[in-house]
């Protein structure tokens, strides 16, 4: 039950991350922003892995796990980028679900990669469980996507970007539970926060998006870093939850899509987005997919 219970908590930090991001992101631009809150992520992995000692065995890592990282680091900051800018341009109420159906690919892999784990043994009613998930959690997300009733959408950029968003991101619980092999998690992901550090510096630098530093208002600046802090406390959580022997990464990964309630009570209580009855039946849909994961992965 620790993977759940840790899977859970992931989830309610991913949705503070992506609340706290829309609001401190404006006036911010967005290359800069992402690297800011990967820096403060990294403060957090570096004080984790002090606590807990697994710093030293950074000297233990395989070619693997090296590769691995590396590749869930990249498709991390690729998945970033394209994601601050989807919210920055379009609403959060869109961009997340789109962001969210990542899932369906990255299901896929994980049975491909992870068969026994993923089936229990590729167990007939797991199977048609999952794929009955899926195709709910599938349908629910393409009915949360949706205009605001009377608005014309004047660009389509943010659903380029939101897509592109949710390719990279599909990669990533793949690269992770790989790359995590033999090695412990917050070891794991203070490694590959660094390398997402690295590629969004180097981006924002490149922009020139360091100018104007000085003009970011405290406001921003506080949400910015309680978007790190969040971001922190749902990988370290979930890549935890992975990184459990004999845990079906699949269900571990549906849980995180649980972010997508709060995520959305939130943008209707503070950011006063709306919602209708379509988008809410999508909700629904959405969350029944996932409760079946659970049920059927205890």
């Amino acid at each position: 039950m620790l993977w759940l219970i840790l899977a859970l908590i992931g989830a309610i930090s991913t949705s503070l991350t992506t609340i706290f991001a829309k609001i401190g992101i404006k006036d911010v631009k967005s290359n800069f922003a992402t690297a800011y809150r990967t820096g403060v992520v990294i403060i957090c992995c570096v004080v984790m892995c002090l606590i807990t000692g697994s710093i030293k065995d950074i000297g233990n890592l395989t070619l693997q796990n090296w590769i691995f990282l590396i590749f869930s680091g990249l498709a991390t900051a690729c998945s970033w980028l394209c994601y601050y800018k989807a919210i920055k341009l379009g609403d959060i109420n869109k961009v997340a679900p789109i962001d969210k159906s990542s899932f369906v690919l990255t299901s896929i892999l994980f049975l491909i990669f992870f068969f026994n784990d993923t089936t229990k043994g590729g167990s007939i009613l797991i199977i048609c469980m999952l794929i009955l998930s899926i195709v709910l959690m599938l349908i629910g997300t393409i009915f949360m996507i949706n205009k605001k009733d009377g608005q014309k959408t004047k660009s389509k950029a943010w659903l380029i970007y939101a897509i592109a968003s949710a390719i990279f991101a599909s990669l990533v619980a793949l690269f992770v539970k790989i790359g995590l092999k033999n090695i412990s998690s917050d070891l794991g992901t203070l490694l590959r926060t660094i390398i997402v550090f690295v590629f969004a510096s180097i981006i924002a630098l490149s922009k020139k998006e360091y100018k104007g530093i000085l003009k970011i208002t405290n406001k921003s600046l506080i949400f910015l870093t309680l978007s790190g802090l969040a971001t922190g406390g749902a990988w370290l959580c979930e890549y935890y939850a992975l990184n459990i022997a004999g845990v079906n990464p699949i269900a571990v990964n549906s849980i995180g899509k649980l972010s997508i309630l709060l995520t959305m009570l939130f943008s209707f209580i503070v950011l006063k987005e709306k919602f209708n009855k379509k988008s809410l039946v999508g909700l629904s849909l959405l969350t029944i997919g996932i409760i079946l994961i659970i049920i059927f992965s205890l």
